[in-house]
């Protein structure tokens, strides 16, 4: 499968190459951009500091277009000085923060209902503590699942932590009873949240999800994503269908998979794409709002959450800004 899919990839390069960008529709493409913070499991102090490095880069690019996205942290990633990071993209952009799981390699689907129901508990509050006290709140409203792994037992824990949306699906690859032509956000029977599919492209025969994770192990390059991502975008140029595209910090936050992501966004916006926030294309599918600037602002917690430490040891909050400019290490590029 993977030369098959590589022959392909090629052959839409070329034809990229070839005929150029095609024409800008009346009808903005709606896109989708999840980006997934973790370090390796057992990280080392080198691959802390790149998986940091990585989510800047990502965040510098994107926010530098004007551009938003949905960042989904791990608590190992928050454990790191990611959490300075994540702090101060809170309080500088509109970035949506949501939550995943503890560790890159996790299977909750491994776990029992309250081993899930504890561990997700945590990893709200881990993201909902990346603030500065006083000065702004973030609610965690959207879940992904690391591989996409997650069962009932881990609908029944989203449904207690009220998480209004999984984006642990794959549109026509990984889906609900039911679902398997849906492309938007759908409700999940039985349950409060929505299912949140990821772009999936068809390449000779076989459906492969938009997820750079996936692209890497099975050896392609940036080229080859980036003939992936732009291929998905002609295809549903002019349709009813947004394009929601899995990111991580590890694959895309440096070397030719960002460039190749950088290619993409430019692309995309020469083609007049609106980019939206995971929760605003949920709001979308259920409002039917097609323009993500009529939607509503979202009302913000009234209450901020006590700073100081949890009894599980968190940093419920970082104060003071200046200790975000103090704590933080130079990476690659500048913010904003």
């Amino acid at each position: 499968m993977a030369v098959r899919l590589a022959s392909t990839l090629i052959a839409l390069v070329s034809i990229i190459a070839i005929f150029g960008s095609a024409q800008a529709s009346d009808q903005p493409t709606i896109v989708n951009l999840m980006i997934t913070a973790g370090v390796p499991p057992e990280a080392t102090a080198e691959e802390k500091k790149a998986g940091e490095i990585g989510l800047v880069n990502l965040y510098t690019n994107i926010s530098s277009r004007d551009l938003v996205a949905t960042i989904f942290s791990t608590q190992d990633f928050i454990d790191t000085r990611g959490r300075i990071r994540l702090t101060r993209m809170g309080l500088e952009s509109e970035f949506e923060f949501a939550m995943s799981g503890k560790h890159s390699d996790e299977k909750l689907s491994d776990l029992s209902y309250l081993e899930q129901s504890r561990l997700l508990e945590t990893s709200k509050r881990y993201v909902e503590s990346t603030v500065v006290c006083g000065t702004n709140v973030i609610n965690a409203r959207g879940f992904m699942p690391q591989s996409f792994d997650q069962n009932e037992d881990t609908y029944d824990a989203l449904d207690l932590l009220e998480i209004e949306y999984s984006a642990g699906f794959q549109a026509g690859l990984l889906f609900e009873p039911g679902h398997e032509n849906d492309v938007w956000p759908y409700p999940v029977e039985g349950h409060n949240f929505l299912a949140v599919p990821v772009s999936t492209l068809d390449l000779s025969g076989d459906r492969v999800v938009l997820h750079d994770g996936s692209f890497s192990d099975a050896g392609m390059d940036g080229d080859e994503w980036y003939a992936a991502l732009v291929g998905k975008f002609d295809e549903i140029e002019g349709k009813d269908e947004p394009m929601v595209v899995s990111l991580t910090n590890t694959v895309s936050g440096s070397g030719e998979y960002l460039d190749a992501l950088n290619r993409f966004m430019d692309y995309a916006i020469s083609q007049n794409a609106t980019f939206v926030t995971t929760i605003q294309l949920v709001e979308m599918a259920r409002s039917g709002v097609q323009d993500a600037s009529e939607l509503p602002e979202a009302a913000a917690p009234e209450e901020c959450p006590e700073c100081g430490e949890g009894e599980d040891g968190i940093n419920a909050t970082i104060t003071v800004i200046d200790d975000i400019e103090a704590n933080a290490t130079e990476a690659e590029g500048t913010w904003s």
